[in-house]
């Protein structure tokens, strides 16, 4: 199951969003997938980068985040409606409490990230919707990650994929730290686990192919 990371890539255009679903689907996907956020719930006004400053110069997530921030709700019912005409799963990360509750009616399951792999309460608000959860664990220790899972299915999901993620933008080859997958295996035998990658994509799309041998 491949999910194309479209995030925030629209820049506030629905015709840019559709055209980047068109690209996913094209390209084999089997999702294409969102970020729903303000920049005002998701970070500090005086929160720094922590991006790669010589590709996006923008010295403050504040900032960066208010630039892509613009879809509402209906934007994104639009998205899903589009996806679904294009026989393509919609797909969107929430990273407040309001972006949980209108992605709930559109997408198949939920996907949150790292950066939310300890934040309890909205574990918890996830997991009470009863869908599926794909979960990142960039930046995490396995001990996080046990905490995690005992949350969210004593918040009554017991469907939970787990991605190995290194949160380096972008994250070098050296870096990727792919053998962490057959970890995952191991330590998580009854849980999916997959793979979000971060690297630059090269034309043997090296990264991916490695990930889907390696687990």
């Amino acid at each position: 199951y491949i999910i194309a990371e479209i995030g925030v890539n629209h820049e506030g255009s629905m015709e840019q969003a559709k055209k980047l679903i068109d690209l996913a689907k094209e390209g084999g996907a089997d999702a294409a997938k969102f970020q729903s956020y303000k920049a005002d719930t998701l970070a500090s006004k005086k929160s720094p980068a922590y991006w790669d400053t010589t590709k996006e110069p923008t010295k403050s997530q504040h900032e960066l985040f208010k630039k892509y921030d613009q879809f509402e709700p209906g934007d994104y019912v639009a998205l899903a409606e589009y996806c679904k005409k294009n026989e393509i799963d919609f797909l969107s990360t929430p990273f407040d409490d309001r972006a949980i509750e209108f992605l709930h009616p559109l997408v198949p399951f939920f996907k949150i990230a790292s950066s939310d792999i300890t934040n309890i309460p909205f574990l918890r608000r996830i997991a009470a919707k009863g869908k599926p959860i794909v979960l990142s664990t960039g930046a995490s220790t396995l001990g996080e990650i046990d905490i995690a899972l005992k949350v969210l299915e004593k918040s009554g999901c017991m469907n939970i994929a787990l991605l190995h993620c290194i949160l380096n933008y972008p994250t070098l080859f050296k870096q990727a730290h792919l053998r962490m997958i057959k970890g995952l295996l191991k330590t998580y035998p009854k849980n999916i686990i997959g793979y979000s990658d971060h690297t630059l994509p090269d034309d043997a799309m090296t990264s991916l192919v490695t990930a889907h041998l390696t687990g």
